[in-house]
Formats: C-alpha cells, sequence, structure tokens
C-alpha cells in the first residue's frame, strides 16, 4: 500500500475515533491497543522488534503502527533501519528531519514532532515543518495547540496536525478536537474509546 492510501486510511479512521493509544512497550497495554478499533498505535519506547513481533500477529486487522524512532530501542534511525521498519510499521514519528525524508522514500506516513515549549521553538519546528513537509505535524504538549494554532497556524500550512502530552481527561480531548486536532495520542488507557 503506497504512503497516500496509508494517509488516507489514516485519515478518515481518526474522523472515526480520533484518539491514538501511546504505547511504550510489550505489555497489556499494547494488546489492548491492537485489539481496539484506533486509526493507529504510536510505539513510543521498548524494544521495537518485540512490539512488531506482537502486532505481526494481527497483520490483517489492527491499527496503523506508527514507531518513534527517536525514543524507541533496537532500531537505527538511518536509511537501513527505516527501510527495514517500513515492512513491518506504516508509519514513522520524529523530530529529525532526515528520519521524515527517508521514511517518505519508503512509502511510510511521516508525522513530524513539534515541542511547543516557547515561540523561538515553535518558530523552529514550524521552519523544519516547512522543509520536511511531513504528511501530518504532531503538537507537544498537546495542551499547547489551541496557542499554536492561534499565533502560529500559518506555519501548519492546512496540514493535519495531532496533539500528545499532558492529555489526561475528556475535556482535555474535547478542548484540543474544538481547536482543529485530527486525533490525539495518549497513554491513558480510559481515554482510547472516545469515538
Amino acid at each position: 500500500m503506497g504512503r497516500d492510501e496509508k494517509l488516507g486510511r489514516f485519515l478518515r479512521a481518526l474522523r472515526v475515533n480520533p484518539v491514538i493509544p501511546a504505547v511504550s512497550g510489550v505489555d497489556g497495554d499494547l494488546e489492548r491497543a491492537l485489539a481496539g478499533d484506533h486509526a493507529a498505535i504510536f510505539v513510543l519506547g521498548g524494544d521495537v522488534f518485540e512490539v512488531l513481533s506482537m502486532a505481526a500477529k494481527r497483520k490483517h486487522r489492527r491499527p496503523f503502527i506508527c514507531v518513534n524512532v527517536d525514543m524507541v530501542g533496537g532500531v537505527a534511525a538511518d536509511a537501513s533501519g527505516i527501510n527495514y521498519l517500513s515492512d513491518e510499521a506504516d508509519g514513522i514519528i520524529s523530530t529529525r528531519r532526515h528520519v521524515i525524508e527517508i521514511a517518505k522514500k519508503c512509502h511510510m506516513i511521516t508525522i513530524q514532532r513539534l515541542f511547543a515549549i516557547d515561540s523561538s521553538a515553535v518558530n523552529r519546528g514550524l521552519k523544519l515543518v516547512r522543509q520536511t513537509n511531513p504528511d501530518c505535524v504532531e503538537i507537544l504538549p498537546g495542551i499547547a495547540l489551541p496557542e499554536v494554532r492561534n499565533n502560529y497556524d500559518e506555519g501548519l500550512s492546512g496540514r493535519p496536525v495531532l496533539a500528545g502530552g499532558l492529555v489526561k481527561d475528556r475535556a482535555t480531548v474535547s478542548g484540543i478536537l474544538k481547536s482543529g486536532a485530527s486525533g490525539i495520542s495518549t497513554s491513558e488507557t480510559g481515554l482510547w474509546k472516545m469515538a
């Protein structure tokens, strides 16, 4: 399946359930996420080979798997590592330009993280987004999304925006979605069924 087709399916699934489980390894949370009706699962830590092995058991009926190569163990964030992941995972999450560029060539969904810790970090992040042109941008922490949307929206160029980090309750999820997020990643398992 090509990148455009994957991205289209991912975005359509987010309209049904905008909450994306974020997991950090092989445990009950990963099993629960794999069994759920989610657009994707964000793998944010742990041994990537164990996670992918568990996901492979549900290859034909599972959410997309997007791996944060900046945080997982077991694979290098280089052309060989990304090429290997492209056979097992559907997308890449990273803050690094070269990772996004390699993943595009491997037909993976590309999600660039932007840490909104202050205005200069947002401006640097948006400059990088314009250079790499990822499929989606994930704003962290998620609670900063309304501020970023209000003051920097032109830098996002109309692309899908996700939010993650410090999302702990339904009111926060609702507020972030009202600010224009296409999806929200969270490790809070109680929020995973917000369709």
